[in-house]
């Protein structure tokens, strides 16, 4: 599929969009990059992939390329979202092959498909696994128990807008929570409001936050029904 040559023009910035979502893997150091970092390291690659990214209007135009659900520094992940937008159509599975070649060690892309264009990608919750030291809190099944049969679980949290400390209730995001063997899963609501933070679920758990980031991992994204609801 092509595009105008007016399009072609401003980057493809008024012409038609094709959307990929990747779905793609975080291990090793890579697990340690920031979100920011992340974005770059995708908007460096997909050039050398030479795909048509499309670009946003107004006097700094940037990439459209997002990651839409921002994985927290230091976790591991079997389970990232990569969405980007093209001035043209590419076939999935080339475009899919031509990304990989261009990816560091640690990352590696799983698959794509097409967005259809009234498909909203709106995230619904997040699973994480957290896998235990030799040596647990001893109360931890207590613990998980009394985290599920209350209300009201707050933790403190830094709130940069306000310049201090804040507390959250965490317990309002948690959507499931389980001991596995060797580890904790739970299941965090990914909400308007936001969100907690896999180390404030640790922390309620007995376990230092700052000991266990390189224990979790994010196993799986859940997504709300992408296609819009038509109006009767």
């Amino acid at each position: 599929m092509g595009m105008g040559d007016g399009a072609a023009r401003d980057g493809g910035r008024s012409g038609p969009r094709y959307r990929l979502l990747f779905r793609y893997r975080v291990d090793g150091d890579l697990r340690f990059v920031s979100h920011h970092d992340t974005v770059r390291l995708f908007e460096r690659a997909l050039a050398r992939a030479a795909l048509p990214v499309g670009f946003s209007a107004g006097f700094n135009p940037r990439p459209r390329v997002s990651v839409p659900v921002p994985r927290p520094v230091g976790v591991a992940s079997d389970d990232e979202a990569l969405l980007i937008e093209l001035t043209q159509g590419v076939e999935p599975a080339e475009a899919l092959h031509r990304l990989r070649a261009q990816l560091p060690a640690g990352m590696e892309l799983l698959a794509v498909e097409v967005l259809k264009p009234q498909d909203v990608l709106q995230p619904e919750s997040v699973r994480y696994r957290l896998d235990l030291p030799d040596q647990p809190p001893s109360d931890l099944p207590q613990r998980v128990r009394d985290f599920l049969a209350s209300d009201i679980v707050e933790v403190q949290r830094e709130n940069p807008k306000a310049r201090g400390i804040g507390r959250i209730n965490v317990r309002r995001y948690l959507a499931a929570l389980s001991l596995t063997d060797g580890g904790v899963e739970f299941d965090l609501r990914w909400t308007p409001q936001g969100t907690a933070r896999p180390v404030e679920i640790a922390q309620v758990l007995g376990f230092e936050p700052d000991s266990v980031t390189h224990r979790i991992r994010r196993l799986e994204i859940r997504w709300q029904p992408r296609t819009r609801s038509k109006n009767p």
